[in-house]
């Protein structure tokens, strides 16, 4: 799903899987421990630049029903499962858990869950609209093994040659976390790296890595 509408619910889905997903280690921007106060003015601006038609938020949904079962994805029995994906969520400080559970589903997302998603940001410079940054990429940590991250990366380089006439993406990562061997499964090529860009604690500054993917 491409540019669903960004109403309350979503963008509260959206900022809590950021923040269980930097909590689970993910390289999305911070370093846990987080909670959706920090997080949420970075998304806020994000989100905005989506409405304002700048960026590109591509997402993967499911059906409400389904969930990670026995390491696949499949639909919920409700005779063997005492509760759905929807309202299996980890609580956030300053987060009423009681309203979890219609997270998302509003709007275009009726009776779905995003559970997977990723920026495809605009340059600035007229010199550079003939590519994008890809940027946020995280899947919900309570449906990660099922290669959804792989399907993300492959729906918005579709999205971006088919529909965007782009010529190629880019993206930054920290060095590290495993997200380089990733990428490059999702056919990007490394094409530098600044050393010691990222400092994620003291004493320990990582590489920012930069990939490249010609559509």
């Amino acid at each position: 799903m491409v540019n669903p509408p960004l109403t309350d619910d979503l963008r509260e889905h959206l900022v809590d899987m950021w923040v269980r997903v930097t909590n689970e280690g993910g390289s999305v921007g911070f370093v846990p421990p987080v909670s959706a106060a920090t997080i949420r003015p970075t998304a806020d601006r994000s989100f905005d630049r989506v409405r304002q038609g700048t960026d590109v938020l591509v997402c993967l949904v499911v059906p409400t029903d389904h969930e990670k079962i026995g390491g696949s994805l499949r639909k919920n029995d409700p005779a063997k499962a005492p509760y759905t994906a929807e309202i299996d969520l980890v609580d956030t400080p300053g987060t009423d858990s009681d309203n979890r559970a219609s997270v998302g589903l509003s709007g275009a997302l009726t009776g779905e869950r995003v559970v997977a998603w990723l920026l495809l940001a605009e340059s600035e410079s007229l010199l550079r609209r003939h590519w994008r940054t890809v940027y946020r990429v995280q899947v919900d940590p309570a449906f990660q093994g099922d290669g959804l991250g792989t399907k993300l990366m492959a729906s918005a380089a579709d999205h971006a040659r088919d529909e965007l006439g782009l010529e190629a993406l880019t993206l930054m990562t920290r060095s590290g976390t495993g997200a380089e061997r990733f990428y490059k499964r999702c056919g990007y090529r490394e094409v530098g790296r600044i050393p010691g860009a990222i400092r994620v604690g003291p004493n320990d500054n990582r590489d920012e890595v930069h990939f490249w993917l010609d559509l």
